[in-house]
């Protein structure tokens, strides 16, 4: 069963609780948004029905103040009763004598005319606004008012019921500007704020303010946000939370600890020299003869698992040891291929170095001695570097040069893949240029690679180098190679996998 240290044990815990905590932060901030914009959406309706009541009641004012009837008449009345008709905010129409109503549109002339208060408040364009008077026919009723000169209205209570309280916890307060008058309010009694409410807050706040009219709106919700939920639902959310980042944290964890047992199992491997090799044919294509063959490391871990080198051999790099990989690996090819290397053939074998090794002074002395130990001539050595080399330009290019002029072969590894310009390549002493394996599987494709792989084979005639092809697994691609590039070298599955040793040189007897 797998363990854990007690390190990673608190660090997976810290993230379940941090999980919880930013699930429910998301929720809240969701929650918050989504609240707000309904509230905006609820005070943006309420607005254009509070317009709409000022509307009617300033309309109805001007027109019957320009009546030319007498006042109270037959035929006022008649035109008040059609006034009222056609606007359903407003509940009566009247007149005014000396501040006393003497008529309506509702209850005809008065008997006895009905002394209304002083306004709540005065607007600059005349009109009076009362709220809620009670008591002018009924104390049971009160009545919102609004009058200029003689003419006076009484606001329907049905004018604003369709949008008074459309949400079990909104509020809303229509008042002017200056909040001198309240004309309507409706829910519980808040105190409210024309600042818009932070999305980290309990409650949601709307302030806003007609273009048309001397009116402002204030809407609250309160009880918004993750904690306005049912108790379970925010227990769910935080679980939900905690095991999103426990998986993560898991699976980082495992990573890790995977990376760290890789790390060891490699080091262990190298120490104990597990690894083994495999050869990868190189044929002529002109007739088809193998002319070498490219040595790959591999290893099979105490699990029975194979690794594969794009996996290990980063981390050997990373970890400084993977001069060692190399020096095994060589001495491993040159004691299997001894017979053939010494033999008066031209028969060479490619060894793949990573910068370091290419840099390091001793692995060049390790070299010579181990090639003069198998007897085996330096030119029959190819070291291969990859354009992807990060090294200093200049440095690498001395390295090699010095690698090449002792008589070692050099080869240009994944040719079309680095950042490598023309210039410096032709500087460097290649005897060979390998291109990438991502050129040869576009051919016969529509890809962008696949147009430029002809450019690749024109432009190999600026280097006085021998041209490999890797990957080459089709019929298809070794006609094409063959058409575009008659001295070219070919390595892949189609002429055969990696092989070891023994294989390699019955194969090449054969």
């Amino acid at each position: 069963m797998k363990t854990f240290s007690n390190t990673a044990k608190v660090i997976m815990a810290l993230n379940i609780a941090v999980g919880a905590l930013c699930m429910l932060l998301l929720g809240q901030f969701v929650i918050a948004k989504s609240d707000q914009s309904k509230l905006r959406d609820y005070s943006n309706s309420l607005i254009l029905r509070a317009n709409g009541v000022a509307m009617q009641s300033e309309w109805v004012l001007d027109k019957v103040n320009h009546f030319l009837s007498q006042p109270c008449s037959d035929e006022d009345l008649f035109q008040l009763r059609f006034l009222l008709y056609q606007y359903s905010y407003l509940l009566d129409i009247g007149r005014l004598h000396n501040d006393k109503l003497i008529c309506t549109a509702g209850r005809g002339r008065l008997t006895s005319p009905v002394v209304l208060p002083p306004p709540d408040l005065v607007e600059k364009t005349g009109v009076r606004l009362w709220r809620a008077v009670k008591g002018l026919f009924d104390p049971r009723i009160q009545l919102d008012v609004a009058s200029r000169n003689d003419a006076v209205v009484f606001t329907s209570p049905d004018a604003f019921n369709s949008v008074s309280l459309p949400v079990p916890g909104y509020s809303a307060r229509i008042t002017t500007a200056d909040e001198r008058h309240i004309y309507q309010s409706f829910g519980a009694k808040e105190v409210y704020s024309r600042q818009r409410s932070a999305w980290y807050r309990s409650f949601r706040q709307v302030y806003q303010c007609s273009k048309l009219y001397n009116i402002c709106i204030y809407v609250r919700q309160n009880a918004s946000g993750i904690f306005s939920l049912p108790f379970y639902v925010i227990v769910l959310i935080s679980l939900w939370g905690g095991l999103l980042s426990g998986t993560l944290s898991l699976a980082a964890v495992l990573l890790i600890e995977r990376s760290k047992s890789l790390s060891k199992q490699l080091h262990r491997a190298v120490r104990n020299k597990q690894l083994y090799v495999r050869y990868q044919p190189i044929v002529r294509l002109s007739d088809n003869k193998m002319v070498g063959a490219e040595v790959l490391v591999r290893w099979t871990n105490s699990k029975g698992e194979a690794i594969p080198p794009d996996i290990f051999i980063p981390v050997a790099e990373k970890l400084g040891f993977i001069g060692q990989i190399t020096r095994q690996v060589t001495c491993m090819a040159l004691k299997d291929l001894q017979n053939i290397l010494s033999g008066d053939n031209t028969f060479y074998l490619s060894i793949n170095l990573d910068v370091t090794d290419v840099l390091d002074l001793n692995f060049e002395s390790y070299l010579a001695a181990i090639v003069q130990r198998f007897g085996i001539a330096r030119g029959k050595i190819m070291l291969e570097i990859t354009e992807r080399s990060t090294a200093n330009h200049t440095l690498l290019c001395e390295r090699l040069t010095a690698l090449h002029d002792a008589g070692y072969k050099i080869a240009l590894d994944d040719f079309g893949t680095g950042y490598s310009n023309l210039s410096y390549l032709a500087l460097m002493p290649f005897d060979v240029i390998k291109i990438d394996r991502m050129f040869t599987e576009a051919i016969g494709t529509d890809s962008v690679n696949a147009q430029m792989v002809e450019h690749l084979f024109g432009m190999m005639t600026m280097f006085d180098a021998i041209v490999v092809v890797e990957g080459i697994e089709t019929h298809e691609q070794v006609a094409y190679v063959s058409e575009h590039c008659a001295d070219a070298f070919a390595q892949g599955w189609y002429f055969g996998k990696p092989v070891s040793g023994t294989e390699l040189r019955e194969k090449y007897l054969q």
